[in-house]
């Protein structure tokens, strides 16, 4: 069976993960993602994709972006990966035959669109509280995310993160900076439960949409595509 083409909703946000292959990490050393951050940095400037908050972990990259055309999303997501791909050493072999690279992410990215306003904060949540949940967060943000930026703290890292464009929804926690910071550090510590972190999960797994009933409901009809797990067991028979 074909595999389903991609969703891709321009100009409403997408929460994407790429997933590193089994054995050798291209995220794997400090050098590693600060390279990694760069490559996005490079990669905004080549589309026209707006970066809302990222993770990148050891062994995963975590990102809530809005591109402005269909093609953007992959564009963007597709160049990171050959870019890490291509900075990532060869394994050191001592075959006398030559020995393939072996594939850096583990298949294609996942994405699911993200309804505008609280969900879009819950994805940003979920992003920045991502080193936590790995047991990687330490006394200052992960470095390698957009939690510093979002929490009025500047990065430990020399390397410059990729510019970040805040999403309305984050605009609106306050009418200054700090009331937006100290809104956000709310959510980080009490906006969060185990039934949001499986919705986002499986949304992405499966390349559906997060959201209430009335936004599913319209870009379901907007685009003729089943964006919302099908409800269990069979289907209803109609009996004349």
């Amino acid at each position: 069976m074909a595999r389903q083409a991609r969703f891709c909703s321009p100009g409403r946000a997408h929460l994407v993960r790429m997933q590193a292959a089994q054995g050798p990490s291209p995220l794997a050393t400090p050098d590693q993602r600060d390279r990694f951050l760069q490559a996005m940095a490079q990669g905004l400037a080549q589309v026209s994709v707006r970066l809302h908050a990222y993770a990148v972990l050891p062994d995963a990259v975590q990102m809530l972006l809005t591109p402005q055309a269909a093609e953007d999303l992959s564009r963007f997501v597709q160049g990171l990966a050959r870019r890490s791909s291509r900075a990532r050493p060869a394994p050191r072999v001592e075959a006398p035959e030559p020995v393939g690279r072996e594939a850096a992410w583990a298949g294609r990215f996942q994405s699911a669109l993200v309804q505008p306003g609280e969900w879009e904060l819950t994805s940003m949540v979920w992003i920045d509280r991502a080193a936590d949940r790995a047991g990687l967060a330490g006394a200052s943000p992960w470095r390698w995310s957009s939690l510093g930026v979002h929490v009025g703290e500047a990065p430990s890292s020399a390397v410059r993160g990729p510019a970040l464009a805040a999403p309305e929804s984050y605009w609106h926690l306050g009418n200054t900076p700090f009331a937006r910071e100290a809104a956000y550090r709310e959510r980080l510590a009490h906006g969060w439960t185990a039934e949001l972190e499986d919705a986002l999960d499986a949304a992405l797994r499966r390349g559906l949409a997060v959201g209430d009933e009335v936004f599913l409901t319209q870009v379901e009809m907007e685009t003729g595509r089943r964006l919302r797990p099908a409800a269990r067991g069979r289907p209803r028979m109609n009996i004349a």
